[in-house]
């Protein structure tokens, strides 16, 4: 293990594990049911045992990851009902946020230039992964457009997990996407809360099924 490793900030130390175990998760290196040994964890990252299980109990906390107190930790298995669960919480959560950020915007209140932003990144060319946490990135934005602080630190975990969907599924519904985010924005600037509420919705309720037979596709359900 390297000194500096060592010697570092143990709450630093252990976002650097869990930042590192959360790419590889998303990325699919570690996959579905792969299981995770603190030992060899913390030679990967040259860190002690202790930011190791730090970073583990966080990623629990998110749904990345399950630990058992016999048998260790293990990425988790993707189930039709946790996916079902992870929709139906953001469709309580994003058509209310959406109505108000388009209120609070049209007030003046709240500016959508970075929203306007993350649009124009998530359309332009480059690459796909790329594209998704832009995407995802847009409709954090909304909801922090919100000013509800509590929605806005529930979503974002849930934003982790779909870009971990997105990636198993490679995508689905790219141009229905980018008409979708195109027309949100429009509503939101033009202050239509009931229209962007209910857009939301359509947009978020719309992906579900593809989403969900992909995911068969691809985990063989």
């Amino acid at each position: 293990m390297s000194a500096d490793r060592a010697t570092g900030d143990g709450a630093a130390l252990a976002e650097h594990v869990y930042r590192g175990l959360l790419r590889t998760i998303i990325d699919g290196e570690l996959t579905p049911g792969a299981w995770l040994k603190e030992r060899d964890l913390s030679e990967r990252f040259e860190v002690s045992r202790v930011p190791v299980r730090q970073a583990l109990q966080r990623l629990e906390g998110e749904g990345f990851v399950v630990m058992s107190r016999n048998r260790g930790a293990s990425v988790t298995r993707i189930t039709r009902p946790d996916v079902e669960e992870l929709f139906d919480a953001r469709l309580c959560i994003e058509p209310y946020a959406t109505r108000h950020a388009a209120n609070r915007v049209h007030a003046g209140i709240a500016s959508a230039e970075r929203l306007e932003q993350l649009l124009e990144r998530a359309l332009a060319p480059g690459e796909t992964s790329e594209a998704g946490v832009s995407n995802l990135a847009f409709h954090l934005e909304i909801v922090r457009l919100s000013g509800n602080r509590i929605l806005e630190r529930s979503l974002s975990p849930m934003l982790g997990r779909m870009e971990w969907i997105f990636t198993l599924t490679h995508a689905t519904r790219e141009q229905e996407h980018a008409i979708e985010h195109r027309q949100l924005l429009e509503a939101i600037l033009a202050g239509r809360g009931e229209v962007a509420a209910a857009q939301a919705y359509a947009h978020i309720d719309q992906a579900r099924e593809p989403i969900l037979d992909a995911l068969a596709e691809a985990l063989d359900w």
